[in-house]
């Protein structure tokens, strides 16, 4: 066995000897960058950002989607459990135009999500508009806030 020469300083203390670690990880996961030119195509998931809001009548969910049409659009209701699938299609070059820049995503994507409560999955309505998806899921009776008057003797 060959004794190899220690070359570095040693740590001050241990956060010290963490971030050395660190900047030794990202030196050796450096290979994982992408070219300057494509900076911006992984910033974001892709997934659909999703805001989750409940009523006393309904859960209401929004999906940022800009770009993506009706036709490429796949939903699923399972119990509480909401799937959004579909697909983002790239734009082509064309004779008068080129693309200089691209940081939109492009491709498939899915997302579920569990949704409180009970929900009446026979009458989920869905409506994609500029570029946002609202789903209204209307929730069970049983699942509805009920006010009970309560006489206090």
């Amino acid at each position: 066995m060959d004794l190899v020469k220690w070359e570095g300083k040693a740590p001050r203390d241990l956060w010290d000897a963490f971030d050395s670690l660190r900047g030794e990880m990202e030196d050796a996961m450096n290979f994982l960058r992408l070219p300057p030119d494509t900076a911006g195509l992984l910033d974001r998931a892709q997934a659909p950002a999703v805001d989750l809001v409940e009523t006393a009548d309904e859960i209401i969910v929004k999906a940022d989607l800009p770009g993506v049409q009706k036709d490429d659009l796949e939903l699923t209701m399972t119990d509480s459990l909401l799937t959004i699938k579909g697909e983002k299609r790239a734009e082509v070059n064309g004779e008068k135009r080129k693309i200089f820049r691209k940081e939109t995503w492009v491709g498939s994507f899915g997302r579920t999500i569990e949704l409180p409560g009970l929900v009446d999955t026979q009458k989920v309505r869905a409506e994609l508009k500029n570029g946002v998806l609202t789903i209204d899921i209307p929730k069970k009776e049983e699942a509805k806030a009920r006010l009970v008057k309560v006489s206090v003797d």
